[in-house]
């Protein structure tokens, strides 16, 4: 039998790419491809801020302006609580969390329409894109701690070393986010409902947790299932412990919330898993 007739017999397959994601359950796919992730969040940010005369400076305004308007309404009118401090402080306490928490889930949700014609022609873990929708929501948060840091000082409250444990209600905030920015990223590319559900989702969530009053309210008893099924209480909770009274948080209270988290996370993703096959024809 002549070369040719071997070469057509079996001709060789050239190598193709997976677009449906199913090498994305590799342990260690999400590090190989750090630098895609990490473009995806540099892109989110650019195109957020292009010919934005404030710029990074929108980050600071939302918070302030929501808390100056709720110690006004809340405050001073409805005489709310506020753990004896200023309320418009003791507002942007949360607000500083509650504004990274709702901008990374809308920004989660839309993540996989936004980047249609690249989830339909080129192969990356498509888990990338909610996770960039946070990172980039993430890069505001700085400017608006500053801000919180210094409304404390100006209003008479004193720097303390635990600050430095700021990071902490981050993280909290960080995996609710994420999970919930993957599960309404994948529903969202099956029912286009979600985006119109999800504002008055954050609207509900926005008054079921205590961003502009007191977790004191929360009667005793029912205060650590509370915090443990909603995991900003606790982190809300954990920044006005840290920033406005300088004590540590809860740490029973923490470890609970990062349990429930975890399962969280791990739900979100066995969901963007099991839709992730057919993103590809949704789109």
């Amino acid at each position: 039998m002549s070369r040719l007739a071997v070469s057509r017999a079996r001709p060789q397959e050239a190598p193709q790419e997976t677009v449906n994601g199913a090498e994305s359950g590799r342990v260690f796919e999400l590090w190989r491809y750090r630098e895609v992730l990490f473009a995806f969040i540099v892109r989110h940010v650019k195109v957020r801020y292009k010919q934005a005369a404030i710029g990074i400076g929108w980050s600071v305004l939302q918070p302030l302006f929501a808390s100056l308007l709720f110690a006004l309404f809340l405050g001073r009118f409805a005489h709310i609580g506020s753990e004896g401090v200023p309320y418009f402080v003791f507002a942007l306490a949360g607000m500083v969390l509650w504004t990274f928490f709702a901008a990374s889930v809308s920004s989660s949700a839309e993540s996989l329409i936004r980047d249609a014609a690249m989830v339909r022609k080129v192969y990356f873990p498509r888990t990338i894109l909610p996770l960039s929708a946070v990172g980039a929501a993430l890069v505001d948060v700085p400017a608006a701690l500053l801000v919180l840091f210094g409304s404390v000082l100006i209003t008479g409250g004193r720097p303390s070393i635990y600050w430095l444990l700021v990071p902490l209600p981050l993280l909290l905030v960080m995996l609710a986010a994420t999970s919930i920015g993957m599960i309404a990223a994948a529903l969202n590319v099956y029912y286009r409902d979600v985006r119109h559900a999800l504002p008055f989702v954050l609207q509900v969530l926005l008054f079921a947790s205590p961003v502009v009053y007191s977790l004191d309210v929360v009667p005793g008893r029912w205060r650590g299932l509370y915090e443990a099924f909603n995991p900003m209480a606790a982190a809300i909770e954990d920044m006005r412990r840290l920033v406005l009274h300088g004590t540590q948080p809860d740490w029973l209270s923490n470890l609970v919330a990062l349990g429930w988290l975890a399962i969280l996370v791990v739900a979100g993703v066995t969901v963007f898993k099991a839709l992730e096959k057919d993103f590809a024809d949704r789109l």
